[in-house]
Parts: C-alpha cells; sequence; structure tokens
C-alpha cells in the first residue's frame, strides 16, 4: 500500500550531474513508498501525478530535495571532493583585492570583505548597478523620485535600476565550478564565477503550493530581471 505527503516530498536530479555543464531537471514527487510521479496540481491535491517508471528516487550529486518550505542540495562527497574548497574561495577573494578595483567616480580603491565579516557593509566594499553591473563604492547621490528607495541612477551609463553592496557568497558547495566571481545574482548582489549564477538563475524552486521561482542560493531571497543575475563590470587602477 503505497501513499503520498499531505504537501508532498519533491526531489529534482540535475541533468549532466552537478558540474559546469549542468542543466536543470524535472521536479519529480516521491511517495511513500519510494514510487517516483509527475507533479500534482497543488502541492496538498488529493489527485496524484502520474506513476513515472523510468525515474528513480535514489539521490544524485547536485539532487534537490524539497519539502514544502525547505530546499536541500544533496552532495555527495566524489561531488565535494571537486568543489571548490574555501580556501579557494578566499584566494579568488585576495587575487580581486590585488586587482585594486576602483570606484570610477570617486576613484577610490574597493576592497571584498573578509568572509567572516558577511553581512556587515564596510567602507571600501564595492556596490554594484544592478542594471548594468557597473561597480562602484558607496555614495549617496543618484536617487530618482519616481523610482524605489532602493533605486539609483548610474552615473557611468545612466541607468536606473537597484544599488546594492555586494557579497562573496561564501558556502562552496552551491559552486558548479571554480571560476572567478564575475557575476552578481539581482536584488541581492551575492557573488559567484559565470555558471554558477547562470546554473541557480535557470533553477525553478517551490513556493507556496503551486508556484516555482529562482532564487539566490546563497540567501534565498527571489531572483528578479530578465536574466536573474548580471555580469559586473569592474574598473581596475588609474595609476
Amino acid at each position: 500500500m503505497d501513499g503520498l505527503t499531505t504537501n508532498g516530498v519533491l526531489v529534482m536530479h540535475p541533468r549532466g550531474g552537478f558540474t559546469e555543464e549542468s542543466q536543470p531537471g524535472v521536479w519529480r514527487e516521491i511517495s511513500v513508498c519510494g514510487d517516483v510521479y509527475t507533479l500534482r496540481e497543488t502541492r496538498s491535491a488529493q489527485q496524484r501525478g502520474k506513476l513515472v517508471e523510468s525515474e528513480t528516487n535514489v539521490l544524485q550529486d547536485g539532487s534537490l530535495i524539497d519539502l514544502c518550505g525547505a530546499t536541500l542540495l544533496w552532495r555527495t562527497a566524489d561531488g565535494l571532493f571537486h568543489t571548490p574548497t574555501q580556501k579557494h574561495i578566499e584566494a579568488l577573494r585576495q587575487e580581486i583585492n590585488a586587482a585594486r578595483p576602483q570606484c570610477p567616480v570617486g576613484l577610490n580603491t574597493l576592497v571584498f570583505p573578509s568572509i567572516n565579516r558577511k553581512e556587515v557593509v564596510e567602507e571600501k566594499q564595492p556596490w554594484a548597478y544592478l542594471s548594468c553591473g557597473h561597480v562602484h563604492g558607496y555614495h549617496n547621490w543618484g536617487h530618482r523620485s519616481d523610482t524605489e528607495a532602493n533605486e539609483r541612477e548610474c552615473p557611468m551609463c545612466r541607468t536606473v535600476g537597484p544599488y546594492v553592496p555586494l557579497w562573496l557568497g561564501c558556502e562552496a558547495g552551491f559552486y558548479v565550478d571554480a571560476g572567478p566571481p564575475t557575476h552578481a545574482f539581482t536584488p541581492c548582489g551575492h557573488v559567484c564565477s559565470e555558471k554558477s549564477a547562470k546554473y541557480w538563475s535557470q533553477i525553478p524552486l517551490p513556493h507556496g503550493t503551486h508556484a516555482f521561482h529562482a532564487a539566490c542560493p546563497f540567501c534565498a531571497t527571489q531572483l528578479v530581471g530578465e536574466q536573474n543575475c548580471i555580469k559586473l563590470i569592474f574598473q581596475g587602477p588609474v595609476d
């Protein structure tokens, strides 16, 4: 005898494993006895989906498990062995800072803060306009009376959009490759490699009873914008 839980246990296996070539898979519901079904119309609908005999409930590297409010990422020991480490992410942070990126207006040097000081905005921390990707230091101009409070006009290209501090994503298990941190999620400003950003920007995470939306893996903020992430434009030192 088999059945489904009230709100369902959903699983998604990525296509191509959890690598830089990964693509989003299809969300399925797992029954009490472990059978795989297509999704119900809503999480608590009485009518179950169709049985999918060709698929398995066995987790693989990068599988996502949704428990109606909590989404978990499953990583294997072998997968984590090939994943960037905290030391690698710290080395990338130091490499960016060693390049001495500058604010194109204030000409002051920008510095990504230590991973241990996340969520504490520092004076030299880089900020970015998420509609265009231009990276600046913090400034208090560019407000538009006809826009929301956190939106500014970029002094470089005049694009209006969210203006937020940048944070280097420090959870190594979320990275699909070891590339340099060049892209930021919108609207939260977490920064990671291009392929990691584009992968998570395509993942539809369950939300509520029947909705799906992409979210930042580092803070779970719902992503917005045409591509859910933006390529950052840094200016090097002028000297």
